[in-house]
């Protein structure tokens, strides 16, 4: 059976043992049911702690053979002098895979990684598969599933076509939490952890050959199977985009790694190596992970690499000028003639029209009705390939507090944004908004955010998802 066949245990079980369940607050045991309680698990679920009892209103059981039914996944969140004993018992009670939460093995003590292989070998004994051991949990939110840390008290699951597989789960969950008022996020999740039978290379394979996943992330500290990795990101690059952060670059973060999942982190440039040879997208941030990956699913083609900019301020305009050229993008002058365009339709000869295209200096309500046509008119043109929208969005939330004329302000601004955003499907062409401030700073930012147009914070986020949107077209998989 390949592997592949066998993972759908891990994702889409239709019944799970919790071995070590309990009701316990602040326990691994009550953070995984409570996980499968916030989503509502519509398979049959399972308690299994000595003491017996009831758990979460369910009858528990003492050990994982006595349960009836068949079990397609069993969850140890049990203290690891236990663990060989409950992998022991699953493989006689025929389930088909195990997710091991436990730690404390090769990444914390000596002969570790050995334990761990044992493991894996008395598991495959029984025909079953091991995730982990060291792992926050899994969740394919589309089939209601939920084993992890992120539990009913911090709803930030947000679910996509995109799935992430990380050998760290902490600090991704802290990313979904961070896009989840942006909606942001992924639908299915693995943590691998340990990795001693289940790899990320499994999972890539295994997503990979997913009609439901559009793109895949990736956040690796070390590959224990180079080779197949290399084999199986070239197959799946050519259906799907593939965006991998690799974590311990530097020597410190080398060692911090081995600390973290007990692996070896491989050299900087060998392993960049491999991932571009195989085509996959190197995230130059951990942060950028998740919109990148938005972006690569979600906007238009970026069919050459000219941006056209349109500003509410010439400082503005500069710097993100400087963020594009060093991500290998252009802001070329534009024609005389799309300029004498773009005046035609209302810029007045103060407002600079070279691009950046600068029409705060044209005042900020003079182009109610015109500055959709400059947009227009830029992304009719051939001279760009993409349009940026920055400086709208301004400072200043709604109180019972604020003016008139504020809130009539803040109304322009949307219908501005609105506008442009629109020009995005009207066009064919990539059309981003920018905006230095937040869901959280900006009234106008919150409410848009809400009706589902996205703002971007960071020039330099901009940038770097605009050069990869185009890299991507230029290999053929926009």
């Amino acid at each position: 059976m390949r592997t592949v066949d066998n993972i759908d245990a891990f994702l889409q079980p239709a019944s799970v043992a919790v071995i070590g369940a309990t009701d316990r607050p602040v326990s691994w045991g009550s953070f995984i049911m409570e996980g499968l309680f916030s989503w509502k698990f519509p398979g049959r679920l399972y308690p299994v702690n000595r003491q017996g009892g009831t758990i979460y209103g369910l009858p528990a059981f003492k050990d994982v053979r006595d349960i009836e039914e068949p079990i397609d996944l069993a969850i140890l969140t049990i203290p690891r002098e236990y663990v060989e004993e409950a992998i022991k018992a699953c493989g006689e009670k025929g389930v088909r895979g195990v997710t091991v939460i436990t730690a404390g093995f090769s990444e914390t003590i000596e002969g570790g990684r050995k334990r761990e292989i044992a493991m894996a070998e008395l598991a495959r004994s029984y025909g079953m598969r091991l995730l982990g051991p060291n792992v926050s949990g899994t969740f394919n939110l589309h089939a209601g599933f939920n084993a992890s840390a992120a539990a009913l008290w911090l709803p930030h699951l947000y679910p996509t076509s995109l799935a992430a597989v990380c050998q760290g789960g902490y600090a991704f969950y802290d990313l979904l939490a961070l896009g989840f008022p942006l909606r942001m996020g992924v639908g299915q999740f693995i943590h691998t952890g340990n990795e001693c039978d289940l790899t990320v290379t499994d999972f890539l394979e295994y997503f990979g050959s997913d009609p439901e996943v559009k793109a895949l992330l990736m956040y690796i500290e070390t590959l224990r199977d180079g080779g197949r990795f290399l084999e199986v990101a070239q197959r799946v690059i050519k259906e799907k985009p593939v965006i991998i952060y690799k974590a311990g670059k530097t020597s410190d973060a080398s060692r911090a790694a081995r600390s973290h999942t007990g692996a070896l982190a491989g050299r900087k440039e060998i392993f960049e190596g491999v991932l571009h040879q195989a085509g996959i997208i190197i995230s130059p941030t951990m942060e950028l992970l998740l919109p990148l990956g938005h972006a690569l699913i979600e906007r238009q083609p970026m069919r050459g690499k000219r941006v056209g900019i349109v500003t509410i301020g010439g400082s503005w305009g500069v710097a993100l000028t400087d963020a594009l050229g060093e991500e290998g993008l252009s802001v070329p002058e534009l024609s005389s003639g799309l300029q004498e365009k773009m005046r035609a339709v209302g810029l007045p000869e103060r407002a600079s029209t070279k691009n950046p295209v600068d029409i705060g200096a044209a005042g900020l309500t003079a182009l109610a009705n015109e500055r959709k046509d400059v947009g227009r008119a830029m992304l009719d043109s051939d001279e760009v390939d993409a349009l940026i929208l920055h400086g709208m969005g301004r400072v200043g939330m709604l109180t019972a507090e604020t003016s008139d004329e504020m809130k009539s302000f803040f109304e322009f601004e949307k219908m501005t944004i609105r506008a442009f955003s629109g020009l995005e499907k009207e066009t064919g062409k990539p059309v981003f908004i920018g905006s230095h401030f937040s869901i959280w700073e900006s009234q106008v930012v919150c409410d848009l955010n809400k009706e589902g147009i996205r703002i971007y914070n960071r020039l330099d986020e901009i940038a770097q998802i605009l050069s990869w949107m185009y890299t991507m077209y230029r290999r053929g998989l926009s």
